[in-house]
């Protein structure tokens, strides 16, 4: 008799949410695919989720908590804290996707995500006590180096191929750009 596991059930629809919800995006994603994808039926992903607005939350949380855990924010090391995030987006380009289609279809459409607030509340904290400390210069508000950190160690994963000689660069120089910047902007 084979043994039923509720939390493996609910990552493996959190899996194929990413999964379908990276590929299509909120509106062009279907349950019955993501049912397929995660081996069980649609009725199922409904009993866990509710909606596929709900699924799709759950699995940007879900994103958020394992970026918070797997990157923590290092203040007397934001270059190599940039460095990190930069991989990160190299790495999973799907979760880039799942980010950008939340940009395209949610922004300004619902209330912030919870996570995402609380984590960009978390980071300003931890950069304007680095300020205060000297160690983070404080030419910009600790908001503005936070965006610009982020933005920074995004900025390939979110650029168009075409964007000129550094999008043939080789991942290691643009990587070392990313961290180089990033010094540059924060030294004291």
């Amino acid at each position: 008799m084979a043994v039923r596991d509720p939390e493996a059930k609910r990552q493996q629809l959190l899996d194929a949410g990413l999964a379908e919800f990276a590929a299509y995006g909120i509106a062009g994603a279907r349950i019955d695919r993501i049912a397929k994808l995660a081996g069980c039926s649609a009725g199922l992903v409904y009993t866990y989720f509710g909606s596929k607005d709900e699924l799709f939350e759950a699995v940007f949380e879900a994103i958020i908590q394992r970026a918070l855990a797997d990157i923590p924010i290092t203040p007397d090391d934001l270059p190599g804290y940039a460095g990190r995030v930069f991989d990160s987006h190299d790495s999973y380009p799907e979760i880039v996707r799942l980010v950008t289609w939340h940009q395209l279809e949610r922004a300004g459409a619902s209330p912030p995500v919870r996570a995402v607030t609380e984590a960009a509340n978390a980071k300003t904290d931890v950069i304007r006590a680095a300020q205060r400390d000297g160690v983070v210069s404080d030419r910009f508000a600790a908001e503005q180096i936070v965006a610009l950190v982020l933005s920074l160690s995004a900025m390939w994963s979110s650029s168009s191929p075409e964007t000129g000689a550094m999008a043939d660069a080789d991942r290691a120089a643009r990587r070392a750009t990313v961290v180089d910047a990033v010094r540059r902007l924060v030294e004291p």
